[in-house]
Order: C-alpha cells, then structure tokens, then sequence
C-alpha cells in the first residue's frame, strides 16, 4: 500500500514540528519515512498511518532527527566550503592574481617604509579593522535581504542559508584583527622587518580576497548553485 499525498504531507509537518526547517533534509525525511511505513504497512497492513509513523520515527533514536540534522550540516558545510576554495582558485589566474600580487606588494612596501611605530600600528590596525567592519556591515546591511530572496514558496534550503550567513567568515576576520593586535603589545614592535610585513600582506589580502567570495561572488550565483546542488531546486522553484 501507498501512501496518499495528504498522507505525504503530513510527514512534511511532522518533520517541521519536530525543528527540521530545512526543505532539502525534510524530503529525505519524509522519504526515508513513507518507505519505512510502506514496508510496515507489507507487513502489518492493519497498522494506522499514525502508529506505523511514530514506529518509524523512534528508530531515530531519543534524539530524533537531531542527529541527522547535524550530519547534513557536517556534510553542506564540507561542500560550502569546496565552493569557496573552487572561486578562490580563480584568483590564482591571470590577470586576477596580478591584482593580488599587487596588493601584497603594495601593503608590503608600505608597511617596511614605515619607520615610526606609531604610524605602522596604525596601519596594522586600520588594515585588520577593515575587514571586521566589513563582515559586520555585510552581516547588518546585505544579508537578510538576500537570505530572503533564497527562501522561496515558505522553503528553505540548508546550502542556501549557508551561502548567506558566509560561513566562518568572521573569525578569518577577526584572525586577521588579532594578528594586528598581538603586535601592538609584542615587546619592541616589528619594525623594518620585511618577513612580518610580507607575511602580514598575504595574510590579509588571503583573508579579504576569502571574504568577497564568500559575501558577493558566491550569494550572486546562489541560485546556479542551489538548482547545481539539489535537482529538485528547479522544479519547485516553477510550482
């Protein structure tokens, strides 16, 4: 016996009262489910729909589908993570990696001929600062606006959020910050020292060219990954 499609409906609900918000892992839910009633039903044809669920939903375990939620997690965040180093390694291209030697050189000339300590400082800081402030500008102004627009019909989709919430960003941020502070309390403050200035460089541009492709190169292709992730994208995208 088959399950009707009220009856393929309710088990959406199911999983959405017991907190999976997430479109793509309720369908593997819900699958996973109708299958497990289905067999129940080729066994026990006499069970109620709501007996067979709630047999099928305690195989999860007393955790229910935390565990499971958390895995899929696991696993978008893995893949959020390939997208990020897959545009990354764009950058690594001509002419776009001339543009970041460019800025290495640049930060790097002007922090070694910065011979006052107070003005290097402030370069250190001004330079990690700006890419805090830019996370936490993109976090109040852009994000949940385009968050939004990923959540189509009342579905949300795991990968999505990822793409708009920019992962861990902010911590590759605040890395960049601290390693500016942590200089200004060192004793006797790196100064004419080519190694730290270059080294500081391509930390920093690393960390800012990561962030623009986590905050504006990925979000603007969120639907081509999205439809390129979940096959089933599409299709409720057009009901």
């Amino acid at each position: 016996m088959k399950l009707s499609q009220d009856q393929i409906q309710e088990l959406y609900k199911f999983t959405r009262a017991h907190y999976v918000e997430h479109y793509d892992l309720q369908t593997e839910l819900v699958d996973h489910l109708a299958n497990g009633i289905e067999q129940q039903w080729a066994h026990s044809p006499k069970l109620s729909f709501d007996e067979a669920k709630q047999m099928e939903f305690k195989k999860f375990g007393v955790f229910g589908f935390m565990d499971v939620v958390a895995e899929r997690q696991k696993a978008m965040g893995k893949k959020y993570r390939k997208i990020i180093w897959r545009f990354f390694k764009e950058w690594f291209q001509l002419p776009k990696i001339l543009i970041m030697f460019l800025v290495i050189v640049i930060i790097s000339v002007l922090l070694y001929n910065s011979t006052d300590e107070e003005w290097k400082q402030g370069i250190v800081l001004g330079l990690s600062s700006v890419l805090a402030l830019g996370a936490l500008g993109y976090f109040f102004i852009t994000r949940k606006n385009r968050e939004l627009d990923m959540i189509k019909g009342g579905k949300k989709w795991m990968l999505g959020e990822m793409i708009f919430q920019f992962g861990g960003i902010t911590l590759l941020s605040n890395f960049s910050l601290q390693l500016g502070l942590s200089t200004i309390h060192a004793e006797g403050f790196i100064l004419n020292n080519i190694w730290f200035d270059v080294s500081f460089a391509i930390v920093w541009t690393s960390v800012a060219l990561v962030s623009y492709v986590a905050m504006f190169v990925i979000p603007s292709k969120g639907e081509e990954l999205l439809a390129e992730t979940y096959p089933e994208y599409k299709i409720t995208q057009n009901l």
